[in-house]
């Protein structure tokens, strides 16, 4: 924005705000300087949608960083989602023209002349919607040679009894009496009674 659209915007704001613009002459060439200074690279039409967005959920007189504050979300979020997709139309070896033609490209995305090149929106979605081929016969048995199952360990032989600590029963870990935990071992009375049990099957 230059110093004319400064002052416009201004206008445009104390029809229905008075708290904004300044009373006094010198206070208000003060204030358009101010402005013009802060919303340098705003477009005009972009600082009427800001105030306006400002008023619509805030009751506090707008201010330049109110304006600037939402200009940088929007050109953020606009240039995420571009990417340019050809050089700019300069001579590669004019270094100063070819800058000043990519600064331009870009300028004109972030202003919204240009829609955003969603280029790298549409390779993100390369692949997604795939889905995978199941494994045939022949990739399942060379899995199964190169990474052999290995057989899990049945666990302590006194799980073959039931716990009379904390009842678990016979195949099924124990648990820890105050917090219901499993537990990685076996309570002692379940040794014991497993214990009890071979010695009867032996002597039987």
């Amino acid at each position: 924005m230059d110093t004319q659209e400064v002052i416009r915007l201004l206008a445009e704001i104390s029809l229905v705000d008075d708290r904004v613009v300044k009373a006094d002459e010198t206070e208000q060439i003060a204030q358009v300087r101010l402005w013009a200074a802060a919303l340098i690279d705003v477009p005009f039409d972009f600082a009427g949608e800001a105030v306006g967005r400002h008023y619509a959920e805030s009751a506090w007189p707008v201010m330049p960083k109110d304006i600037t504050a939402w200009w940088r979300t929007v050109a953020r979020d606009r240039m995420a989602r571009h990417a340019e997709r050809r050089a700019p139309d300069a001579d590669p070896d004019d270094v100063d023209g070819y800058v000043l033609a990519l600064r331009a490209d870009r300028s004109a995305v972030v202003t919204g002349a240009e829609p955003p090149a969603r280029v790298r929106a549409e390779l993100a979605r390369v692949g997604r919607t795939i889905e995978p081929a199941p494994a045939n016969a022949g990739y399942l048995a060379a899995k199964a040679a190169m990474y052999p199952k290995r057989d899990r360990p049945a666990g302590p032989p006194e799980l073959g009894v039931r716990c009379p600590t904390c009842g678990a029963d016979a195949g099924r870990a124990c648990r820890t009496l105050h917090r219901g935990r499993v537990m990685t071992g076996t309570h002692p009375d379940r040794k014991r009674d497993h214990f009890v049990a071979q010695q009867e099957a032996a002597s039987a």
